[in-house]
């Protein structure tokens, strides 16, 4: 089902009551009757404060406000945009500004980060990005965020820049950018749930998924960022701009990118508790809703042809699997293995000539570290509880992200008032729903259904998770490696149809054509484009002795699809259960015609619209 669609207003004035604060950004406001409660998205623009800016700061947000400045409480609104009697428009004079009113105890609190596809790869100085923040008076380092693009050695310092500032009111992020066709708000974390609008309204919500700041690269070694590894001409190029301050790391902006997302996701845990559905306040649980990558090798990778480096001996579990479910852990492999295989393959990086593989072998697509964090804070609220989480992940858990199988249980939320999601409530309104549902006997709504039900599972999910890890090692190291990068292929194909994945170089590419529902099987580790269930203790009864599900109907066919599930979602027929598959669910949320009626030609379209895996010839 599509994500509901909250009203602006509504949003930001919700958000301000659940953190709890009465001040309104701007300087000013706070003092005017009739921005009572931080509400000042919701007053006219005349009640505003005045700031240099308006009229020329575009609002974006989808409000169209046209005084913008003099309703946010963060550093840029507060320290660039707010005073003085010109507005900046260009990153030299934002930071001229800062300078000016930002005044540091000591040195400017500048630090920059540079990452690059190329440099590394290539070992000369290429192009690249900068992150520079910029912490004073206390803020924290999360607190400004300047991004700069198409830097490169000896040259200028483009006008043009990203910005993302901490707003303390909404205890959210609000994001910028000036170029060349103006200076423009695209809104807070709040707005950018709501997901991009036409044209370039809410056009951050294309890459910012969860609201927060996003880093593609969460861990160590750094590809990309300099880190682990010396990035050719980043500390010339840091030294020649005086705006950039000291240089510093990708390992630095993890940690500040981190922080930051679990403050803004304990506001986002409160705000869709209190004004968004379960579905979306579930929906990172079961769904990948932002991604990282990560490496499975520990070190640069040997040079082609030559010796030195660091071989690639193990893949990680968490490649395979949700670091919930198993955060450490590999399969040992043979580094010639995995050379003759990415050779066959016909792997590649982009377009740098001769390079097989990125700095650092075997990059994969992981479930994000703000989704998991996100989740974390679903659970330390009192909205679920681990077994839930833990019942949910085990659902298709051989594909850790971008599984449509699992992401399609969330249409099975209960609707609860705010009061009523807790963990019972939940898994109480999960139980009903399924129920009702009668999903078919081996399909994932009957495989959540029979984890919810078992209540206590965790020793079964963890035997379950043991046992294909044995299935894997137990393969020889080549079968093995052709196994699980075809899987890596896919989802890698999966990532870079997301918009934040933008330059080739970020992941290897191949020849590989891989089914769109492959996932390697829970039992045998091997290829699969079929959903496996996984039982629980006590099989597919409940905890409690209760009738086994769906006892008496007869066994799936093509896939879970049995009876009135007939026909692929592909073709028009009749109407198809909800329970036939995760595709069908999700179309049938969205148009109950389709299971109600008949699945004629508008149902076909939603389902190739709305369903990630569906292929249809």
């Amino acid at each position: 089902m599509t994500t509901p669609r909250f009203l602006l207003t509504a949003l930001a004035a919700a958000s301000l009551a659940t953190v709890g604060v009465t001040a309104c950004g701007g300087g000013g406001a706070a003092d005017d009757p009739t921005c009572d409660n931080g509400k000042c998205d919701e007053v006219p623009d005349d009640q505003v404060p005045e700031s240099p800016c308006d009229g020329i700061l575009k609002d974006l947000s989808g409000a169209n406000h046209q005084r913008v400045a003099g309703r946010n409480d963060d550093a840029i609104a507060k320290l660039a945009l707010m005073t003085g009697d010109t507005c900046p428009t260009s990153f030299t004079e934002i930071m001229a500004k800062l300078k000016e009113n930002d005044t540091c105890t000591s040195g400017d609190g500048l630090r920059t980060r540079l990452v690059s596809e190329t440099a590394q790869l290539m070992d000369m100085p290429t192009n690249y990005r900068s992150v520079t923040t910029k912490q004073c008076n206390g803020r924290k380092e999360f607190g400004i965020f300047f991004s700069l693009f198409g830097l490169t050695p000896g040259g200028d310092v483009p006008t043009n820049v990203e910005i993302i500032a901490f707003d303390e009111t909404k205890q959210a992020f609000n994001f910028y950018a000036v170029e060349p066709d103006g200076f423009k708000f695209f809104g807070s974390s709040i707005a950018l749930l709501d997901g991009p609008g036409e044209g370039e309204v809410r056009r951050c919500a294309g890459c910012h998924t969860g609201g927060g700041p996003i880093m593609k690269e969460m861990n160590s070694p750094w590809m990309h960022w300099e880190g682990d590894l010396t990035t050719p001409g980043a500390q010339e190029l840091v030294a020649a701009h005086a705006d950039f301050g000291q240089k510093s790391n990708g390992i630095n902006l993890e940690s500040v990118v981190t922080a930051g997302n679990g403050v803004w996701n304990k506001t986002r845990v409160d705000f869709l508790k209190t004004n968004g559905s379960v579905q979306d306040l579930l929906r990172p649980l079961f769904c990948t809703v932002e991604v990282n990558t990560d490496t499975g090798s520990s070190g640069k990778s040997p040079p082609e042809g030559g010796e030195g480096g660091s071989e690639l001996s193990s893949v990680p579990a968490d490649s395979l699997l949700d670091p919930q479910l198993k955060s450490f852990g590999s399969i040992s492999i043979e580094f010639a293995d995995y050379d003759a295989l990415i050779k066959s393959n016909g792997q590649h990086v982009g377009n740098v000539p001769g390079k097989i593989d990125t700095v650092v072998d075997y990059v994969f697509p992981e479930r994000a570290m703000a989704d998991n964090d996100y989740v974390e804070h679903l659970v330390s609220a009192g909205i679920v509880d681990d077994d839930f989480v833990k019942d949910a992940l085990m659902v298709d858990f051989t594909r850790p992200v971008f599984s449509d199988d699992r992401c399609g249980l969330v249409t099975f939320a209960p609707d609860l008032a705010p009061e009523e999601r807790t963990p019972q409530g939940i898994r109480d309104g999960f139980i009903a729903s399924l129920e009702a549902a009668a999903p078919v006997a081996g399909s994932p709504a009957a495989d959540f259904l029979a984890n919810l039900r078992a209540e206590g599972d965790g020793a079964a999910h963890d035997a379950a998770v043991t046992a294909f890890l044995d299935a894997c090692k137990g393969l020889a190291s080549a079968d093995f490696l052709e196994n699980a990068l075809t899987i890596t292929s896919l989802n890698r194909d999966k990532a870079r149809e997301r918009q934040v994945f933008e330059f080739p170089e970020t992941m290897p590419d191949d020849n590989l054509t891989v089914d769109p529902d492959s996932r390697l099987s829970p039992t045998t580790c091997q290829v699969t484009t079929e959903f496996e269930a996984v039982a629980t203790e006590g099989g597919t009864g409940t905890s409690d002795g209760g009738p086994a599900m769906d006892a008496g109907m007869d066994p799936p066919v093509d896939g879970g699809q049995a009876g009135v599930c007939a026909h692929s979602e592909c073709d028009e027929g009749d109407g198809l259960e909800a329970s036939c598959s995760a595709c069908a669910a999700t179309v049938c949320a969205d148009d109950d015609f389709c299971c109600d009626s008949s699945w004629d030609g508008q149902c076909v379209s939603k389902a190739k619209e709305l369903c990630d895996s569906l292929s249809c010839q």
